[in-house]
């Protein structure tokens, strides 16, 4: 029997013939250790190796990056003793700008003795994919296809071998030199409307035109199918956005003609100066895809120069993706819990209902509302998870509690969520006592933008027993008609309203709101009361439930146990 060396360095000698690349992560220690064709996958020597996760992500295209943790996440919140399997479908970012598409296979463990969490997995090219491109490439004939971007192709790289040329010229006129990089828009809807040959002419001559406008100003490179760069390396900087603008009307004027259509098309260009020394060519392709983003994030059609502000939203990307992680990290540790907050009758002062409220504490026991984390949990499409939690944990406490009734805040996309409606239903449906004593909070703007689909969701939940609340009132454009058909049981007036009663205005307001809930049979709450003298104005107007800190803050008690104890 050989010894483990052998195996060892036969086994890495396998990987490395067969272009597969393994890895071995410690989740909890943040280190990874890798194994076989390091450099035909990532691009770098085996002592260049992504140490930890920070590293091993500026391998993975970042358009991919959030999907392939979110997954992951996912499965090690799943994980069990016998493990979870896995497989990814992503694009990975080699060191030298080649992107390809890539099938990662592994299995996540958890140490049932020390809690450990490793994964262990196997990287390898996803060739199917790459064939399936370049079959796609030839039924298009496109000779520079998107399949490039997967391939590494030669016009990319002689683009970033280009830009570090002009990058590096030490005579440059720090004030002269730009880029654009122009798509052609739909043109996947072209090809399909209209075939492959009638698209790759209508690529030919988006070439002609744009080499045709430059002249002599500049350099046109098609480096993808429908993606082409200009570089005016002797133009000043200050010329770029109406060289743009005039591009973009050019083709807006005048459509091409193709196999006798006559087709308009729609561009949209980034573009970003070669001022800064300090940025390779590689870095320059990386800021100029995302103006080229930003361009087609606001309509398409457009352009977008690259600038400091949209190098901070990538900085705050970042910080959106720390803190979903560390979310993510002490979720799956249990440090994710309810607090509560009770919501008194203005009449009485008994308390009506609790709102469930998510609560975070981190490793050193401290607790974070949810105003710290909520905005990186919605970015990074966290917010099914955090409401089935708290739907589920809500659901819990009636179960144990029969004597108080709690209320949820239930996101957008959630509310619409065939499989959280299917945990609903599973959790009440032999419970109508537990049902009709939770309310499900939705926000006025969801509610609006798709009333067809809030109804039918409401209708189920009402015939389920549970009750709706319309959170924030007042805060959107909901009409009079629209309110009926949604078929309420609660508003909550939004708070901004309450915080500025001092307002002659805002009070009129909440008078209205009252009324016009009122005339519709709808109960009213009042959120954010602060002081006595507003809870008693609220009160006098007719408001049914009054909530804020008037009433206490939220807290990780059970605060129904405390209540009783009182009485």
């Amino acid at each position: 029997m050989a010894d483990g060396h052998i195996w060892v360095q036969h086994l890495k000698s396998s990987l490395k013939a067969s272009k597969q690349l393994a890895y071995l992560y410690d989740v909890s220690e943040d280190q990874f250790e890798f194994m076989g064709d390091i450099f035909g996958l990532l691009g770098c020597a085996e002592d260049a190796c992504p140490a930890d996760k920070k590293t091993f992500s500026n391998f993975i295209l970042p358009d991919d990056l959030v999907t392939r943790q979110l997954t992951l996440a996912e499965m090690i919140s799943k994980c069990g003793t016998t493990g979870k399997n896995f497989t990814l479908n992503y694009r990975m970012l080699r060191a030298d700008g080649t992107i390809f598409p890539v099938i990662e296979t592994g299995i996540i463990s958890i140490d049932p003795q020390t809690q450990k969490t490793t994964i262990q997995s196997l990287i390898a090219i996803d060739t199917e994919t790459i064939e399936r491109q370049k079959k796609l490439t030839s039924k298009m004939g496109f000779r520079e296809a998107i399949s490039n971007s997967f391939s590494g192709s030669q016009e990319r790289r002689a683009l970033i071998s280009r830009l570090d040329e002009l990058v590096a010229t030490d005579d440059r006129d720090p004030k002269k030199g730009y880029v654009l990089l122009v798509e052609v828009d739909r043109v996947s809807w072209i090809n399909q409307v209209y075939g492959g040959n009638f698209t790759d002419e209508l690529l030919e001559k988006t070439n002609a035109t744009l080499t045709s406008m430059v002249g002599d100003r500049a350099e046109v490179m098609r480096i993808a199918g429908d993606l082409f760069a200009i570089i005016f390396a002797d133009e000043y900087q200050g010329e770029m956005r109406d060289t743009a603008q005039k591009i973009l009307t050019v083709f807006y004027n005048q459509p091409v003609k193709v196999q006798e259509r006559t087709v308009h098309q729609v561009l949209s260009i980034g573009g970003v100066s070669i001022s800064d020394k300090s940025v390779s060519g590689a870095g320059l392709i990386g800021w100029l895809e995302l103006a080229l983003n930003d361009a087609k994030e606001r309509g398409r059609g457009c352009f977008i120069e690259y600038s400091d502000t949209i190098g901070q939203e990538v900085n705050q990307f970042r910080d959106v993706l720390a803190i979903g992680d560390n979310f993510l990290k002490n979720f799956k540790e249990g440090r994710v819990k309810m607090a509560f907050q009770g919501v008194m009758n203005s009449r009485t002062n008994d308390v009506s209902f609790y709102e469930c409220l998510i609560r975070m504490i981190d490793a050193d026991g401290q607790v974070h509302s949810a105003g710290n984390f909520i905005n990186a949990v919605e970015k990074m499409g966290l917010t099914r998870l955090v409401d089935t939690f708290a739907t589920k944990e809500s659901i819990r406490e009636l179960k144990e509690y029969p004597l108080i009734s709690l209320s949820v805040n239930v996101s957008n996309h959630t509310l619409t969520d065939p499989d959280w409606l299917k945990i609903v239903t599973y959790e009440l449906r032999d419970y109508p006592d537990v049902a009709n004593r939770l309310i499900i909070e939705i926000t006025e703007g969801f509610a609006m933008n798709d009333i067809n689909q809030t109804i039918r969701v409401m209708r189920a939940l009402h015939d389920l027993g549970c009750r709706v609340a319309l959170d924030d009132f007042g805060a959107g454009n909901t009409g009079f008609s629209q309110l009926k058909d949604l078929a309420l049981d609660i508003v909550k007036i939004d708070k901004s309203f309450v915080r500025e009663m001092g307002r002659e205005e805002n009070k009129h307001f909440i008078k209205t709101l009252h009324s016009l809930a009122s005339a519709m049979n709808l109960e009213t709450v009042a959120e954010g009361a602060e002081t006595i003298l507003e809870a008693d104005i609220l009160a006098r107007d007719g408001i049914d439930h009054i909530q804020g800190f008037v009433h206490g803050l939220p807290s990780m008690d059970r605060l129904w146990l405390k209540d009783k104890e009182k009485k």
